[in-house]
């Protein structure tokens, strides 16, 4: 992996960003929550000793899940790819307006290893027409996290611009941190972030996930920033609340 590697293209900075910054939206929400109405770095400083399973907060398909902002509507619904029980994509679809049946967003291909922990593999995001590769797939989770050690894995990541043979390609890094921050009772929280970099932008994902078992990610709270060399071009904050669930 050669995480050193930079590849220049004609996408527009601007757009890279965008692209970028939508992807990390969803790129550890697959189940959305949260357990704080910030994910401010400086609240997560409480030590754990406790410890979680991947398949408790990202459990493998089929399910169903509404998610609800103000009058936002989030749906995500998993399925399985192929045969393998151990791979699954994640369908998004988002409605501002509240309606139930919203437009389809964004696509999340996860996939679980052999000792159980959980892979990003790709993230689709269907409005723009384009997709992100990550190799090797990121992992998300380990087989079980614990409060002793966080889990951070680094990979390549390509955006393709496109879904033609001749599509750009643009090329960067990305790191996923994540953290168990603290238990109490049947609910975990636990930090998770992520950093994507390209060329001179930094587009970084933190986000506060309330876990409980049975529920998997009931509530999340999302800070989400963008920097092009030293300037802050952006920062946004989202809270999403489990509203339904249907496990098939």
């Amino acid at each position: 992996m050669n995480t050193n590697h930079h590849c220049r293209s004609a996408i527009p900075v601007p757009a890279v960003l965008a692209v970028l910054a939508g992807a990390l939206v969803g790129a550890c929400a697959t189940e959305s929550s949260g357990s704080a109405d910030s994910a401010d770095p400086a609240e997560m400083v409480s030590q754990s000793s406790g410890s979680i399973s991947a398949e408790t907060v990202y459990k493998p398909a089929p399910w169903k899940k509404t998610y609800s902002e103000g009058r936002r509507v989030i749906r995500r619904e998993a399925r399985q790819v192929g045969d393998s029980p151990n791979k699954w994509i994640i369908d998004e679809f988002d409605s501002p307006d509240g309606t139930l049946r919203g437009g389809l967003v964004r696509q999340t291909t996860l996939e679980r290893g052999a000792d159980g922990s959980v892979f990003l593999v790709e993230l689709g995001l269907v409005l723009e027409n384009r997709s992100l590769a990550f190799d090797p797939p990121l992992v998300l989770m380990p087989a079980t996290l614990t409060g002793e050690k966080a889990c951070i894995s680094t990979s390549d990541v390509t955006m393709k611009d496109g879904d033609s043979a001749a599509a750009t390609k643009t090329r960067g890094t990305a790191t996923q941190t994540t953290k168990l921050v603290r238990q109490s009772g049947d609910s975990t929280v636990i930090r998770s972030q992520m950093e994507a970099k390209f060329d001179f932008s930094t587009v970084d994902r933190t986000a506060v996930l309330t876990v409980v078992p049975g529920r998997g990610i009931v509530r999340e709270v999302q800070d989400r920033s963008v920097r092009f060399g030293l300037f802050n071009l952006s920062r946004t904050t989202s809270t999403v609340t489990l509203v339904e669930q249907v496990d098939q």
